[in-house]
This record gives structure tokens, C-alpha cells and sequence, in this order.
């Protein structure tokens, strides 16, 4: 029984050990992830954009033959948008908006690299949560053709 109680006594002090280290850690940094001070962590918006392109065939581009990676060109949308000081998220860009937006999005990533494609689309995929469900929203951003 002695054993038993050892075996408690060190299991607990290492699992409660690693918490007590961890609100130690907390209260000295005055970061307490998941639960962080920082927006970007600890609210998450009712949207999400996602983006893909497209052929002359409407057959899927990888985003690697461009040389990129589809986080890299989320990210472009939103530099971008902050670049045309157009405010984006929730769906609020006008076609115009988003027009703009895409052909200065296609500039960026077809001035680097070799078109092995005549035509390319850019979309724009959106989901948001409604009523219980997850429902998403394609636009067609811009296109471009080679000539």
C-alpha cells in the first residue's frame, strides 16, 4: 500500500506540478494562451476566406506551381485589400471591390513566374456559420488571359 501511495503522490505532483508551472507562467508573462489577450487568438471572426484558381478547363491550379501556398496568398488578399484601403472580411467587398483586389492579387503572382497556363481564374471561396450550419459563397475574383 506504502508503494501505492508513492506512485499517487509522484503522479500527482507531476501532473499538478506541470499546472502550478504553467499559472507560474501565466501570471509572470501575462500571456495566458488559449485564452489570450491578442484578437487574433482568442476571438474568432463568423467568416473565413479561402482562395483557389483555375484554368482554361476550370481545373484546379496548385498554388505551388505559382510558387506560393494558399495561407501566402490568404494573406496577400489582405495586404492588398489594406494597400487599395478597401475593408474586408464578412463578405463586405462590392464585386468592383473585389475585382480591384483580384487583378492586383493576380499581378503579384504572376509577375515572379513563368505562365504555363493561356488562362487563369481567380476565386474567392467564403464560409460563415448561419442557423446551426456552415454555408460558403464562390465569387469569381478576376480572371487573366495570356496572349
Amino acid at each position: 500500500m506504502g508503494n501505492r501511495c508513492k506512485k499517487f503522490l509522484e503522479w500527482g505532483i507531476s501532473t499538478f506540478g506541470v499546472a502550478l508551472l504553467y499559472i507560474i507562467g501565466v501570471l509572470l508573462f501575462n500571456e495566458t494562451h488559449p485564452f489570450s489577450r491578442f484578437p487574433m487568438y482568442s476571438n474568432f471572426p463568423n467568416w473565413s476566406y479561402s482562395f483557389y484558381l483555375t484554368d482554361e478547363a476550370n481545373e484546379i491550379i496548385p498554388f505551388s506551381s505559382l510558387e506560393t501556398t494558399g495561407s501566402s496568398v490568404g494573406h496577400l488578399y489582405g495586404s492588398v485589400s489594406d494597400e487599395l484601403n478597401i475593408p474586408y472580411g464578412s463578405f463586405r467587398e462590392s464585386e468592383e471591390e473585389l475585382q480591384q483586389i483580384g487583378d492586383r492579387m493576380m499581378f503579384v503572382l504572376l509577375e515572379s513566374n513563368e505562365l504555363k497556363y493561356k488562362y487563369i481564374n481567380l476565386y474567392r471561396k467564403g464560409f460563415y456559420y448561419q442557423n446551426d450550419s456552415i454555408h460558403d459563397l464562390t465569387v469569381l475574383m478576376t480572371s487573366y488571359e495570356r496572349h
